[in-house]
Formats: structure tokens, sequence, C-alpha cells
């Protein structure tokens, strides 16, 4: 007689997310070669390209949450990331006034709780509210660390380093499956290793010349980690998920998140690198 399976064996693996390493990978590395190309045509290609991308992580956001009345909260959103890309244009890479740009979001959060005519949810609207309005916020960050002094290379390795890093190491998952990261994860300790230095080696084969050795290859670490971890952050997410009816949008918005939301936290990373390395 069979044993039957336990539901805590049944929660631990992750066999049915597997399959989409390859495309995760693939997908997470176009997306980074195509802000890489921006960048390197200029500072005006490169703010177009983030425009849509804070456009994509609101929607992925809100699709992720569900959060009741999320046409108001994206109108927000967008208004908040117009702001934020005005403000890094017209202060040449300063990004002091986007705290400016939340205060003021968050007054705008506040009235669109007002109009709403179901109430219901308030706190839990503007919250997230606030939430989509710093992840525009910090996309706003890649235009910036480009407009500010010595940022163009350090800013094009690290994206190129993000963008390989996450395709070296998604790949590395879909051949190698053990050991995971943690229970439940699909990324494992050889593709984050793999990840980690495929984006060292990358970002220094693409700043030489223009950074030290040692300066790329930090850069490449660094951009590498960051979002390696957002990634392992979402994984474990889609772990609590099912792929059943009922979490089916929330599992196929989670995909769409975990792409694009690593590079826009990616920004403020970037941004802080440059900041150090202008200031050494």
């Amino acid at each position: 007689m069979t044993r039957p399976v336990t539901p805590s064996l049944a929660v631990t693996r992750p066999a049915p997310r597997r399959a989409g390493l390859v495309v995760h990978g693939l997908v997470s590395g176009l997306l980074g070669a195509a802000l890489l190309g921006l960048a390197v045509l200029g500072d005006a290609p490169l703010l177009a390209g983030v425009v849509v991308l804070q456009a994509l992580s609101a929607v992925a956001f809100l699709a992720l949450v569900d959060v009741p009345a999320s046409a108001g909260i994206f109108v927000v959103g967008t208004a908040a990331a117009i702001a934020a890309d005005v403000v890094v244009e017209v202060d040449g890479g300063r990004v002091g006034g986007l705290a400016g740009v939340v205060a003021l979001s968050l007054v705008g959060g506040l009235l669109h709780q007002l109009v709403r005519r179901d109430r219901a949810r308030v706190t839990e609207s503007l919250a997230d509210t606030l939430v989509v309005v710093v992840l525009v916020c910090c996309a706003a960050c890649l235009p910036a660390a480009l407009l500010l002094t010595g940022g163009t290379w350090p800013l094009r390795a690290g994206l190129a380093a993000a963008a390989a890093g996450l395709l070296a190491g998604r790949l590395s998952d879909a051949v190698v499956a053990r050991p995971p990261l943690t229970l439940g994860a699909t990324r494992t300790w050889p593709g984050l290793l793999v990840s980690l230095g495929v984006g060292a080696l990358v970002s220094a084969l693409v700043a030489g010349g223009h950074l030290s050795t040692g300066r790329a290859g930090l850069v490449g670490l660094v951009s590498a980690a960051c979002v390696a971890t957002v990634d392992l952050a979402l994984d474990l997410a889609g772990a609590e998920l099912s792929p059943t009816n009922e979490d089916a949008r929330r599992v196929a918005a989670l995909r769409s998140a975990s792409v694009v939301l690593a590079y826009v936290l990616l920004g403020p990373v970037l941004l802080v690198v440059v900041v150090l390395f202008s200031g050494a």
C-alpha cells in the first residue's frame, strides 16, 4: 500500500515552476540588453526606455497585489513617474527632488482616497500607492546615474552585468537543480555563484579601459547581487502561490514583476555606486 503524500512535501516541491527558468532568464537578459543599448545611445533614449519600465513596474505590481481602485493608483503613479523624470533631468541627475515627488504623491494618494465611491481597504490602497510611487522613483535613478559626472561607464557595466548575471544564473538553475538557496526556491547556490561570477566578468569586459579592473569587477558583483536578491525574493513569493484558477493571475503577474522589478531596484544601487566613485 502506497503512502499518501503529505501537504508539507507537496508544498516544498518547486518542480512546477522550473519549466519557465530558461524563458525567464532569456527575457531578463533581453530587457537588460535593451536598457544597455538605450544607455549607449544617450540620455534621451534611456529616459524613454525608463518611462516604459516605470509603466510596466506599476502594472505588474498592481496586478500582483490585487489592490482596490487600481486605476486611480495607476494615474497617481503615472503622474509621479513623469514628475520624477522631469526632476532628474532638470537637476542634472541629482535626486534630492524625488523626496518632494513622493511627498506630493502622498497628497495625491490621499485625495484619490477621498474621491473614491467605495472606500474599502483604504489603508491598503494608500500603502500600495506609495509603493508604486517609490518604484517609479527608483527607476528614475537609472537616467540620473547616466547624467552624473563619471556615470556613463558604471551604468553601462552595471546593466550589462545584471543582464548577463540573470541569464547565466537562470540557465545554470535549469541545469543544476541542487542545492537550492532556501526551501522552496528555484534559485540554487551554483546558479548564484555563476551569476555573480559572470556579472563581475562581463562588467570588467564592458568597462575595460574606462574603469580600473577592481572597480569594474565591483560594479558587476554589486549589480549581479542586487538583481539576484530581487529575483530570489519574488521567486520565494511564487512558492506561496499555487497554479490554480484562484492564483493563476497572480502567478502570471509575478513572472512579469520578477523581470521588471530587478532593473527598477537596480537604479538606486547604480546611482550610489556612481556617487561613491565620483567622490573617491
